[in-house]
């Protein structure tokens, strides 16, 4: 998709430009506020099945995540069923070509995914409802328009978790540039409805004038201690961080690509990794004591629990089950995306690491471990220095070089692991697959 949009044939003439920005304008906005309305639902589903019913139950007895996940699952597959088939399966990538006819699928096969607990990402099916807004608006424009109003919308979409435009628009370049994507003239005229588009979304959040919007996305690591210089010990470190968190993010990827190959049919998968993540989460609690929702779900909220965690052994169980049930929703056909079930990993090896390692500091390992995990799996490395510095700025810019190594160990992994297992690099997908190379 991206290729497309700044294709000569495809994209769009310069004297249509300042109406395309007035569109992106429009888009960005309400791209913005689908997103906040699905995400309020989607909260709220979350609230009720493992905060409102549990405590009604006096606890989450394991029947009840079993039961919940199992039941999603079938939702999930019912949701398959509908036009557009619930869009992109996340280790398909970050799809940007839903339309309108698609959303409704692709809207409620992630929001029940997201809600019983499955180990997938909310930036799937953001970028998904962005899109769709873009091509409601560009529905009498012709096809160059609308794909670069569907890109718009799409990153518009994903800005709203991400909490800065800026990093929108990296992932977006950087994605262009891997691509192959010619430079010059065309790619900015593709690029400016999506930079000003991702603007005024952001309004939605940081609000106009007297309005305050509706609160900027906190996209942040709690709780990490000040980093203000560079140790040595850190820079060995964050390699070994780097490196066990590349294992990781890369074998849940794997795993779930054969285990999605594999896959009798769409029901019987989803019920088997179901379990899978219900199992998991169940396990967990009963070895270690902690929640089920330290394994369920994406892993947003967990970070700063995780952090304040003293046992390596209860780190490295928790690593384990979450990259096997990470693993089983990807490869399952939940619908979310990969990105932060995996941020969520490398933070998990950066407290262990740190407590093995006397003098090393969580914060420089925590973002070796989110660019080692981003890189691996997106295989954008600036896009994974820049997001774990957004995540571990509260620290001190000096985490900036251990997530600069992170990001290149995980590429190397990735690229070394794609190697040994002969597999086409993604650019030579580029013709046969309208959507960003990031899987």
């Amino acid at each position: 998709m991206l290729a497309e949009v700044t294709d000569d044939e495809q994209s769009p003439d310069a004297s249509a430009v300042p109406k395309l920005l007035g569109a992106a304008v429009v888009v960005g906005v309400l791209a913005g506020v689908a997103v906040i309305a699905y995400l309020t639902v989607e909260h709220w589903l979350q609230g009720l099945l493992w905060d409102d019913v549990p405590e009604a139950l006096g606890g989450t007895p394991a029947w009840w995540v079993f039961g919940v996940l199992l039941v999603g699952a079938v939702g999930v597959w019912l949701a398959l069923k509908l036009p557009g088939h619930g869009g992109h399966r996340p280790l398909d990538g970050l799809g940007i070509d839903i339309g309108p006819k698609q959303i409704g699928s692709v809207v409620l096969a992630a929001l029940i995914s997201l809600s019983i607990g499955a180990v997938v990402g909310p930036e799937a099916p953001l970028m998904a409802i962005g899109s769709a807004v873009g091509g409601f608006v560009a529905l009498r424009t012709t096809e160059p328009v609308r794909k670069v109003l569907m890109l718009a919308g799409a990153a518009a979409g994903i800005t709203m978790i991400l909490g800065n435009p800026m990093v929108s628009a990296v992932l977006v370049l950087e994605a262009a540039a891997l691509k192959g994507s010619p430079g010059g003239k065309k790619v900015m005229l593709a690029v400016l409805p999506v930079l000003i588009a991702m603007g005024f979304g952001y309004l939605i959040q940081v609000g106009v004038g007297d309005w305050g919007g509706v609160g900027e996305s906190q996209l942040a690591v709690p709780g990490l201690p000040a980093y203000d210089t560079v140790q040595p010990i850190d820079l060995g470190m964050a390699i070994v961080v780097a490196v066990v968190t590349a294992v990781l993010a890369v074998t849940a990827v794997e795993v779930g690509t054969s285990y999605q190959n594999r896959m009798p049919n769409p029901l019987v998968g989803l019920l088997v990794a179901g379990f899978i993540v219900a199992a998991a989460a169940v396990i967990t609690r009963a070895v270690t004591g902690q929640d089920v929702n330290v394994i369920l779900f994406s892993g947003q909220e967990s970070t700063a629990h995780v952090l304040g965690l003293t046992s390596v052994g209860v780190l490295v169980v928790i690593a384990v089950a979450k990259t096997i049930a990470y693993s089983a929703s990807l490869g399952g056909a939940f619908r979310g995306g990969m990105l932060f079930p995996a941020v969520f990993l490398g933070v998990v090896v950066a407290t262990a690491s740190s407590l093995i390692v006397s003098g090393a500091n969580v914060s420089a390992l925590a973002a070796a471990g989110i660019a080692a995990a981003v890189a691996a799996v997106l295989r954008l490395p600036f896009t994974a220095v820049l997001l774990a510095l957004l995540l571990c700025a509260a620290a001190g810019l000096a985490v900036t070089t251990p997530a600069i190594i992170g990001a290149v160990v995980g590429v190397l992994f990735r690229v070394v692991a794609d190697a040994r297992l002969h597999r086409e690099p993604p650019e030579e997908l580029a013709d046969e697959s309208p959507q960003v190379a990031a899987s």
